[in-house]
């Protein structure tokens, strides 16, 4: 038996920006998911948090990949996601537990079948790359148990196809993120820049803390900021844009002060373009009053915030007053790795 893990993510900056080719600073957290692979004749799939324990043949895994593939591509060139997320989330995300095998599978080169077994304290459909963190997960514990050596790169090029087909047009910083981990700079392009970043002291005093769950998923929410249009979209995405250089300045600083400036902003921004909540819009405002940032983390909806104090104490019973469990996690850590 095989087992490999991998961090979840939080934007610091440039969520849904960064779908539209802007930058966006990326951190690994300490919460992650594990990965257990055994060989096996079938495809098997196990995870206890959503009573999954699936078993398919390697047949069945292969042509459904190929028709989740097929249809993303047809997606694509209608620019709607819609029918896609539709496919895969049918009973109980079936397809898409089987795409991702099938994806798997296709690009190790492996012949056999595969028991895969979860566990997970990254949250799902919080906006801190869940999907990436079990993606990521998989890929290195899969080819591990069949003695394939793989590099973070190629890793992270299969769990980006990965996300395609759940997110339907990804930027591919929470793959980035999740299989690199640290602090990276993504841009999205041909090709994606992504340059870890070699920051002079600890991201600290950061606190994150989940709302509720999101009605959309992410590509759901993408799609949703795509259907703005340019002239509203434009001007609020070129502005987040901006401000990620600005962030990468004062992180290299140690500026806190534009640090807390910066993501309040981002929140305001990522507020017009629809994607915050009234809880979201709570807990950022009570931490603002008491001197501090907050902004929600990836496509929002619900979900995760990143929240910024310097007295972190006073931060953590700020939430808490609010009816709020903060979660103290660290920062930057190790991206995707062999445990076993």
């Amino acid at each position: 038996m095989a087992i490999a893990s991998a961090p979840g993510k939080v934007h610091l900056i440039g969520e849904h920006a960064v779908v539209y080719g802007e930058p966006a600073i990326i951190a690994s957290i300490g919460l992650r998911t594990k990965a257990k692979a055994e060989k096996s004749g079938k495809i098997r799939y196990k995870d206890d948090r959503w009573n999954h324990n699936d078993s398919f043949s390697i047949d069945d895994v292969k042509s459904t990949s190929i028709e989740v593939l097929n249809l993303w591509k047809k997606c694509a060139e209608n620019k709607n996601f819609l029918p896609l997320f539709e496919n895969i989330k049918a009973n109980n995300y079936e397809n898409y537990k089987k795409a991702v095998a099938g994806i798997a599978v296709e690009n190790l080169g492996i012949e056999g079948g595969i028991s895969i077994e979860m566990e997970s304290d990254v949250p799902s459909g919080a906006g801190v790359g869940s999907s990436s963190s079990l993606e990521a997960a998989v890929i290195q514990a899969m080819a591990a148990e069949y003695g394939k050596k793989i590099s973070i790169e190629e890793i992270n090029s299969i769990t980006f196809r990965m996300e395609e087909i759940i997110h339907g047009t990804p930027s591919g910083g929470d793959n980035s993120a999740c299989c690199f981990g640290r602090v990276i700079w993504f841009q999205k392009g041909t090709p994606n820049i992504i340059k870890p970043l070699s920051l002079p002291h600890k991201l600290e005093n950061f606190v994150l803390v989940y709302t509720k769950p999101p009605e959309k998923n992410t590509g759901e929410l993408v799609q949703l900021v795509r259907n703005l249009g340019e002239s509203f979209r434009g001007p609020r995405v070129q502005e987040l844009g901006k401000m990620t250089h600005q962030m990468l300045e004062a992180l290299k600083k140690k500026d806190i002060k534009t640090i807390q400036n910066l993501i309040n902003k981002t929140q305001k921004n990522l507020k017009e373009l629809g994607v915050s909540v009234p809880e979201i819009d709570e807990i950022a405002s009570a931490v603002v009053d008491i001197g501090g940032a907050a902004k929600l983390c990836g496509a929002g909806g619900g979900g995760m915030m990143l929240c910024h104090h310097s007295d972190k104490e006073k931060l953590v019973d700020t939430i808490k007053s609010l009816g709020y469990e903060p979660i103290e996690t660290e920062l930057a850590v190790e991206g995707v790795k062999i445990e076993k």
